[in-house]
């Protein structure tokens, strides 16, 4: 009989250890997809708007940020996303405004050409970039002939036309390699950059006639017949200021021989 009996307790002892282990199972079974179902819904909510976040922050100057989180996100990312789309909007027209103003630092406002201080930051790294690989340059200064009698005769409305025609012209004309500003008035500098001084002279010779057969029109049907002198001068074995020194001496001279010509200046020559 105590055989029997502690055989019953044992049996007995079994199931209850057996249905201990079916609950502890089910216990960690449930456990686990708690956890999995946790670990899902923190991705989906804030692990992977936070990468979307910190992608869009990445190119957020590059492009328009792409970034639509799920609908689940909690409110808080949401706002982060609507924060970073007015950002972005922001940043546009930031760049927007800086591009537009150094636009305007750069150009004179009648003709569009660069302004002086534009020119003569372009012209130097020109001339640094020939004497660096030994290659030719040339600057120029052109003078619109008689002008002051053409705005004390038209008035300096014309005058304006004028010199907004001789910069259109000059775009059409010369090559997209060539830089052109107005130095001062009616007064323009050239820089031509690969191209040696006779070269460029007829590069001013084409100009000077395109310039001779298109004389403006006004609105009571007079035409204004426009020429301009020019002096070149070679700048690969000095500095800027010295080529547009020889070039502005060359104009000289282009005034004196009777105005609307084309004057190179002479070479250098060196010291012994």
């Amino acid at each position: 009989e105590g055989i029997s009996l502690a055989r019953s307790e044992a049996t007995e002892m079994g199931a209850v250890i057996e249905a201990s282990q079916q609950k502890l199972y089910a216990t960690l079974a449930i456990t686990t997809a708690f956890i999995v179902v946790l670990l899902l819904l923190m991705h989906r909510c804030l692990v992977r708007p936070l990468q979307q976040i910190d992608s869009a922050l990445t190119r957020l100057r590059e492009e328009a940020p792409d970034l639509h989180l799920p609908p689940g996100s909690l409110h808080e990312i949401k706002a982060i996303e609507a924060a970073i789309s007015q950002l972005h909007d922001v940043l546009q027209k930031h760049e927007e405004s800086r591009g537009e103003l150094e636009r305007l630092a750069a150009t004179d406002m009648l003709t569009g050409l660069n302004n002086r201080r534009q020119f003569m930051h372009i012209a130097t790294g020109e001339v640094a970039r020939s004497q660096r690989y030994g290659r030719p340059v040339t600057v120029a200064l052109a003078d619109l002939d008689h002008f002051k009698r053409i705005n004390d005769t038209f008035g300096h409305a014309v005058g304006d036309q004028i010199l907004q025609g001789f910069a259109a012209l000059v775009g059409d004309t010369l090559r997209q390699t060539d830089r052109v500003c107005r130095y001062g008035g009616e007064e323009f500098a050239f820089v031509f950059p690969e191209t040696a001084p006779d070269e460029a002279a007829r590069l001013a010779d084409r100009l000077r006639e395109r310039l001779t057969a298109a004389p403006l029109l006004l609105a009571d049907g007079r035409q204004v017949a426009v020429t301009f002198s020019i002096g070149l001068a070679d700048a690969s074995a000095g500095t800027l200021e010295e080529g547009l020194a020889q070039a502005d001496r060359a104009l000289y001279a282009a005034k004196e021989r009777g105005r609307s010509c084309t004057v190179v200046a002479e070479p250098r020559r060196l010291q012994p």
